[in-house]
C-alpha cells in the first residue's frame, strides 16, 4: 500500500518498477556480503592407512600355536598374490577368542610414526579382508590390539564370518580409541601391534581361515595451527585486516623436509590451491613453520581457508581442496588446519567485484528508466 501511496503522490507511471530496481540492488549487496561473512576455523581430522611389514605366531597357549602358518606375509597387502592361510585353526574348544585354544597372530611394523607427536588420535579402524572354507560351527575372527609391544592389549572386537568367499570386515572406526586414550608415542614399530584370533563355536571344527589383507587406518588431529603473530605465541582462527599474515605453526613433526600448500574457499572444488610453502626444513625440536601473506593474491576468495601438510616427496597437493582430503594417503597428508578469512583481508575479492557489478546494472537500469520516464512526461505535455 505504501508503494502505491507513493506512486500516487508522485504521479509517476513506472515509479514501482524504480523502487523495485533500487531494492534488487540492495538485496544483492545485503546477499552477497552477508554470505562471504559465513566463516569457520579449527583443525580438521586426518585419517590415514598404514600396512604392516612384519608379523610373529603366538606359539604358546594359542590353539596349535602357529597361527597363519602359510605365507603370512601376504596379508601386508592388498591385491593378488594369495593370502596367509591358518589351516585346522586351533585346538579343541576354541570358542573363547582370547582362550588358549584359538590361533593368534601378530602384526606389526606399520611405520606410523609420520604421525605427529602431540597429536590427538580421533579413532583407530582394522580392516581384514577374510575368507574361510565353510561356515559350519559359526567361525569367527577377533582383534585387539597393543600399545606396548604385546604386553597389554584392548578388549578384543569379534566378528562372525559371513561368507565362505573373501569378504571385508571392519573393526573400530574413526571415532572408536577401542576404550581408552591413545598417545602419538604408542603408535611406534617397537609398541604398536594388531592381534587376529580365530575360532569357532563348534568343538574340534578345525576350520581353515584365509587373511589377504590387514590394514590399519589412524584418524587423528595434527598439533598443526594458526596464528596471528609472527612469534607464533596467539592461536587465531579468524584473520580480518588488510595486509594480515598468516603463521602457521605444528609440533611433533620428524626430522626432515615438508610442504604446506594453502587453499581459499573459492566454491569450485572446495577451494584453490593459491601457493604452496615449499622445503620447509624441521630439525629435532619436532618444529614446522610456515607463512602467507594473504593479500598475495588478488583473485583469492574470503570464508573458510585451509592449510595442509606433507612430507617433501610426496605427489603434490592437487588444485582442489576436495580432491586432496579425498586422498590423504595419495599426498601423504599429515596436518589440516581450517581458519576464516574475510573480505577486508584480500584486496579485491572475486564476491566484491560481482556485488558492484550487479548493483551497478541494478542502478543502470533505475536511471534508464527514469530517462525514459521523463522523455514520455515531456511528450505527453
Amino acid at each position: 500500500m505504501f508503494i502505491n501511496q507513493l506512486f500516487k503522490l508522485n504521479g509517476r507511471k513506472y515509479h514501482k518498477g524504480n523502487i523495485v530496481a533500487t531494492a534488487l540492488a540492495l538485496a544483492t549487496l545485503i546477499f552477497v556480503f552477508s554470505a562471504s561473512y559465513v566463516l569457520a576455523g579449527s583443525n580438521v581430522t586426518v585419517t590415514r592407512t598404514f600396512n604392516p611389514s612384519a608379523d610373529a605366531a603366538i606359539t604358546v597357549n594359542a590353539g596349535d600355536d602357529n597361527g597363519f602358518e602359510t605365507t603370512p606375509t601376504n596379508a601386508y597387502a592388498d591385491g593378488p598374490g594369495g593370502a596367509a592361510v591358518d589351516t585346522n585353526s586351533g585346538s579343541n574348544s576354541n570358542a573363547v577368542a582370547t582362550g588358549t585354544a584359538t590361533d593368534k597372530h601378530n602384526f606389526y611394523n606399520y611405520t606410523l610414526t609420520s604421525i605427529p607427536t602431540g597429536s590427538t588420535i580421533n579413532g583407530i579402524s582394522v580392516r581384514a579382508d577374510i575368507s574361510v572354507d565353510s561356515l559350519t560351527g559359526s567361525p569367527f575372527t577377533a582383534v585387539r590390539l597393543s600399545w606396548d609391544g604385546g604386553t597389554s592389549w584392548t578388549p578384543e572386537k569379534q566378528t562372525t564370518l559371513t561368507a565362505t568367499a573373501e569378504t571385508t570386515y571392519t573393526y573400530g572406526d574413526s571415532a572408536d580409541t577401542w576404550g581408552r586414550t591413545w598417545s602419538a608415542s604408542e603408535l611406534t614399530d617397537a609398541n604398536f601391534r594388531v592381534q587376529v584370533i580365530n575360532g569357532d563355536t563348534a568343538a574340534n571344527s578345525l576350520r581353515d581361515f584365509s587373511l589377504d589383507w590387514l590394514p590399519v587406518s589412524i584418524t587423528f588431529t595434527a598439533p598443526w595451527d594458526s596464528y596471528s603473530d609472527s612469534a607464533r605465541t596467539t592461536i587465531s582462527d579468524s584473520f580480518v585486516t588488510y595486509g594480515t599474515t598468516v603463521y602457521m605453526k605444528g609440533t611433533g613433526y620428524a626430522t626432515g623436509t615438508y610442504n604446506v600448500a594453502y587453499y581459499d574457499a573459492n566454491p569450485t572444488g572446495g577451494g584453490q590451491k593459491t601457493a604452496t610453502d615449499s622445503g620447509i626444513s624441521v630439525a629435532g625440536d619436532g618444529i614446522l613453520n610456515s607463512q602467507y601473506l594473504l593479500n598475495t593474491d588478488p583473485n583469492a576468495f574470503s570464508g573458510t581457508w585451509h592449510a595442509l601438510v606433507q612430507p617433501t616427496g610426496a605427489t603434490a597437493f592437487p588444485t582442489p581442496y576436495d580432491t586432496a582430503v579425498a586422498s590423504p594417503d595419495t599426498y601423504a597428508l599429515l596436518g589440516n588446519d581450517a581458519f576464516s578469512v574475510q573480505q577486508a583481508a584480500i584486496p579485491e575479492f572475486p564476491t566484491v567485484s560481482a556485488a558492484i557489478v550487479v548493483s551497478g546494472s541494478c542502478f543502470g537500469l533505475y536511471f534508464w528508466m527514469r530517462k525514459r520516464l521523463k522523455f514520455k512526461m515531456q511528450g505527453a505535455n
